[in-house]
């Protein structure tokens, strides 16, 4: 209170509304019982706040709570730092991991500036909704957050947090924990280009190098044991993984070519430096020394593939590879489930008795079976169509596809900067994350952030911060 009020009276000595107990008492009933201003106005009729000293002679009309949202969030920058550097007093914060992760929240109206359809975490894509970033010290204490439009993509919301961490709060020696949903190479080009170091999950269904070392064959003596997963390290230069993508690339076109045969090819790729540049033709005369008549879609695919990594040709990247053996089990039995479920209604639409009907009514009950969570089980089977007029005739599993997911099963994959950490205490501060993850479920079940019913975008943006206040608070 005291730090809200110097803050607002460095931003304008003329205000003589007390901001500080306005939003004392909001942020304490968001702790203890929940409700809109309005609401809040009534539930201090119940409190001892109408007879506290220094709290009994101010108005509790819902006027001045929304204008002490307004001055509250005029000085969020500067009252989120000085928070921050009384917590380090206080608590002897520790900064060395910093921790990052966003979650969403939907509005009861659609008349929000900042509102919009985006990626629903909670599972109501028919609402507008905001994105939320916040970072957090190792032992939970938000220290700041951000409000994005409610379509900002995961990724996208990284370069922001890494520039005020940097320039603002001057934390110059830490490590960047992230999910799955923020690493990319501008975010990571971004972390090392700050002097950042990171931890971050990768989606390994969709990385190129994952597919790489997921391919691999395993020896037992390869994993240590740690906290129920098998963990697996592995180091892997960009230089090598570009050889693997060639030579897959290659063999595509023909399977039964010798490694020696790649041996021209291979000293090429081992040559680049980071300061390269590679030229089409070059490669182009050794692909062709390897496999005559090379599809033109393959080798572009070939050559975009090394282009690609321009600048990183040298980069040793250090990959840990977790194993959840019960995770792998119970994914598997869900993933039967669920086709089994699938393939049983599938049968009733391709079953005699409906023969009859027309084209378009079969595709669109196709279609239906396959909507919203389901769709990604569509891969698993292969519609079968007439060649004359592409009419669906049937379905049948397809197998590759079920025993390529196999191999995802039960795993998750960290990408790291940091080689001092042993491979198990990269996965510990990476599961350090869940402190993020318990502070987004009390947002939502503890201080109950919704319903959000404002309407002007300063508000909600006041009301997302009282919520934030009220979970330090709480930690």
């Amino acid at each position: 209170s005291k730090i809200i009020k110097n803050q607002v009276k460095l931003k304008d000595k003329r205000i003589k509304l007390e901001v500080d107990k306005y939003v004392q008492m909001m942020v304490v009933n968001r702790c203890v019982d929940p409700l809109s201003k309005l609401g809040a106005t009534r539930w201090l009729e119940r409190t001892c706040y109408k007879e506290m000293t220094g709290y009994k002679q101010l108005d509790f009309d819902v006027t001045y709570f929304y204008r002490s949202m307004d001055h509250l969030l005029s000085v969020k920058d500067d009252l989120e730092l000085a928070i921050f550097e009384k917590l380090k007093d206080l608590f002897s914060v520790n900064v060395k991991l910093t921790f990052y992760d966003i979650t969403s929240s939907y509005f009861y109206t659609d008349n929000c500036e900042i509102g919009e359809n985006g990626y629903s975490r909670d599972n109501r894509p028919d609402r507008q909704q905001i994105v939320i970033g916040v970072v957090t010290s190792f032992e939970g204490y938000p220290i700041k957050h951000y409000v994005f439009e409610g379509n900002r993509k995961d990724e996208t919301t990284v370069k922001d947090v890494v520039k005020q961490l940097k320039s603002e709060y001057n934390i110059e020696d830490t490590t960047f924990v992230g999910d799955r949903g923020m690493i990319t190479k501008l975010n990571l080009t971004r972390l090392e280009g700050e002097g950042f170091q990171y931890i971050m999950g990768v989606k390994h269904r969709q990385d190129e190098i994952c597919s790489m070392l997921l391919s691999e064959q395993v020896h037992k003596e390869d994993h240590q044991l740690y906290s129920g997963l098998k963990i697996r390290e592995r180091r892997v230069t960009v230089k090598e993984f570009l050889i693997w993508k060639c030579q897959k690339i290659i063999r595509e076109q023909k399977p039964d070519l010798a490694v020696e045969e790649f041996s021209l090819l291979r000293e090429e790729i081992l040559s680049l430096n980071n300061k390269s540049e590679p030229e089409s033709r070059d490669y182009k005369h050794i692909v062709e020394s390897i496999i005559k008549g090379i599809d033109k879609p393959a080798y572009n695919k070939l050559f975009r593939g090394i282009k690609k990594y321009q600048g990183r040709y040298e980069n040793e990247l250090r990959y840990i590879i977790c194993l959840n053996e019960e995770r792998k089990a119970s994914s598997h039995s869900k993933r039967q489930v669920q086709i089994a479920k699938l393939s049983e209604q599938l049968d009733k639409v391709f079953a005699q008795n409906t023969r009859h009907k027309e084209d378009r009514d079969i595709d669109k009950a196709i279609n239906k079976i396959f909507e919203g969570y389901k769709v990604k089980f569509k891969k698993f089977f292969t519609i079968l169509r007439d060649s004359k007029y592409q009419k669906a005739t049937g379905y049948s599993l397809n197998q590759q596809k079920i025993e390529q997911e196999k191999k995802f099963d039960g795993i998750f994959v960290l990408l790291s900067s940091r080689y001092d950490l042993k491979p198990c205490e990269v996965v510990e501060s990476y599961k350090n994350l869940k402190e993020v993850e318990m502070l987004f479920d009390d947002l939502k079940n503890f201080v109950d952030i919704r319903p959000i019913r404002h309407c002007l975008q300063v508000r909600v943006r006041a009301h997302v911060f009282i919520c934030v206040l009220a979970l330090l608070l709480k930690r």
